[in-house]
């Protein structure tokens, strides 16, 4: 018999969902995980959409707390703690509480062409001039955002308008006021019991498009200015959930037990939390399904001048830590994909493929399935291979890809350097699927000339990070108790020799990259 506390964590990610058991000295006791079906299909004008069946994804949540559910021992406590790929939504019938459209995932590309359009508008113009005179005589940040605010078809507000607008019955459903729409995490709560309460979390809309950072709230005068329907909206509430009158459940009906979730934060942020890296200037690197370079700004967002996105890391008891982010999106799913054509046979050899030869004799790869995002943002870039030559080998194209996965981060790093904090005394340290290839981590170790250390269990460390919040928010923990749960399984270290290499490689892809810009056009 044990009245022990439990953590058990639900990362919902693009790729893989998974459920992980902490006990009350954050060591893992048992963890699941099953495939995400994400389905890719064409739209409109060859647009890409990118979607999950909401019932199939319940479902599974539902499944892998279960599997890991049974072995915790008897009487003991367990709080619940979600983790959740962000800009993901779904609309469902407010009376029927069933959805009316699939799970519309963040790298979907149906709202790519409206963000063009409004980009080159007008409106969008003088909100950026406008801003810009105020930040002049301001001063204020605020004013340096809306300068530099881009509307991006990875963002939520746009991708809901575009699939109301092509439904007549969502359009009826809202002028009815029976349309409810959610990203991840308030669908789940809405699915988990009809007693919850329906809210967003604030790391988890902070990067909506619908947010100001600088307020921690709805920016409503952009939404206004897009015509979003902001009845539509639930209420913001801290990472931890201190801030709501009830904790929400997962009802008995599902599972044969009633679950207390207890905190709620996007997977990126959740790995930042999981890596340690809560002091200003410091950087985590996430290589998953795409590929993500955080950096931790302090009490205040920041606006930056080279294309990374201010936006809540946590916020705990109404306290809010803020950081930057640039992303790739393309980056597992590049390596799938060169496994689909049989350029190798296993993603696990890929590192020991590309050091069995010097260099990718002279081929370079552009990794832009969905586009370049930070600090570029052109959507209408293409993928390919350049420099093609006839003695080129599948070899060369393995090195070539795992070269641009490096390169991308570089590149994020680069303009992440040019005008935020960071601090280089702090490690950097790496997460996630990609990161336990070797051959890319010290490509990224040798070009940012840093320290690179991978952490431990390195796909858990979302997991881990809502674990920890969750321990740290209800008092498992202390700030110097954190500390110590946060491990390192290798580092490494830069090599100046083969730095020099790359960096000369370094500057060939981005001309390859100049060459792919617009093609889509």
């Amino acid at each position: 018999m044990s009245d022990e506390n439990y953590v058990l964590t639900v990362d919902i990610g693009t790729t893989t969902i998974r459920s992980v058991l902490y006990d009350s000295n954050c060591e893992e006791r048992g963890s699941y995980q099953e495939k995400v079906n994400t389905i890719y299909t064409s739209g409109d004008d060859d647009e890409v959409l990118v979607e999950i069946e909401p019932e199939h994804l319940f479902q599974q949540f539902l499944r892998v707390i279960k599997h890991v559910y049974k072995t915790v021992p008897p009487n003991a406590h367990v709080n619940v703690g979600l983790c959740t790929q962000r800009n993901s939504i779904v609309l469902w019938n407010k009376k029927t509480r069933k959805e009316e459209t699939r799970i519309i995932c963040w790298n979907d590309k149906r709202a790519n062409k409206i963000c063009q359009q409004l980009n080159n508008g007008f409106i969008l113009k003088a909100l950026n001039i406008v801003g810009g005179i105020l930040h002049f005589f301001t001063r204020k940040n605020r004013f340096l955002g809306a300068q530099r605010l881009k509307f991006l078809g990875a963002m939520v507000s746009h991708r809901l308008l575009v699939t109301i607008n092509r439904s007549e019955k969502l359009k009826q459903m809202k002028a009815d006021k029976n349309l409810c729409f959610g990203c991840l995490e308030t669908w789940l709560l809405m699915r988990s019991a009809k007693s919850n309460t329906m809210c967003v979390e604030a790391s988890n809309i902070s990067p909506s498009g619908m947010f100001d950072p600088w307020i921690n709230e709805y920016n409503n005068t952009v939404m206004k200015i897009m015509g979003f329907p902001t009845d539509l909206l639930s209420p913001i509430v801290d990472t931890n959930l201190n801030d709501m009158p009830k904790l929400p459940i997962i009802d008995s009906c599902h599972i044969g037990t009633q679950f207390v979730i207890s905190s709620i934060i996007a997977d990126q942020q959740a790995a930042m939390f999981g890596c340690g890296m809560w002091e200003c200037g410091d950087v985590k690197i996430t290589l998953g399904t795409g590929t993500f370079v955080n950096v931790h700004t302090g009490k205040e967002p920041y606006a930056s001048m080279s294309g990374l996105y201010p936006l809540v890391g946590w916020r705990i008891n109404g306290d809010t830590d803020f950081i930057a982010e640039g992303n790739a999106h393309d980056t597992a799913v590049i390596l799938h994909w060169a496994q689909s054509i049989g350029l190798f046979n296993d993603v696990t050899e890929t590192s020991d493929i590309a050091a069995s030869v010097m260099n990718t004799n002279g081929t370079v790869f552009i990794p832009a399935f969905c586009g370049i995002q930070t600090p570029i943002n052109d959507e209408t870039a293409c993928s390919g291979f350049l420099s093609i030559r006839p003695d080129t080998t599948k070899v060369h194209m393995v090195r070539a890809i795992l070269e641009s996965i490096a390169f991308r981060v570089y590149q994020i790093y680069k303009a992440a350097e040019s005008d935020v904090y960071i601090n280089k005394n702090s490690p950097v340290r790496i997460c996630g699927g990609v990161s336990n290839n070797d051959f890319i981590c010290q490509c990224i170790s040798d070009l940012l000339g840093r320290n690179v250390e991978r952490m431990t269990n390195s796909d858990h460390v979302a997991a881990r990070g809502v674990a920890m919040i969750a321990g740290y928010s209800h008092g498992l923990w202390n700030k110097e108790e954190l500390k110590k749960l946060v491990t390192v399984s290798h580092v490494f270290t830069p090599n100046e020799t083969t730095r020099k290499n790359l960096l000369k490689n370094f500057e060939v892809w981005e001309k390859a990259v100049n060459r792919c810009l617009g093609f889509y056009e």
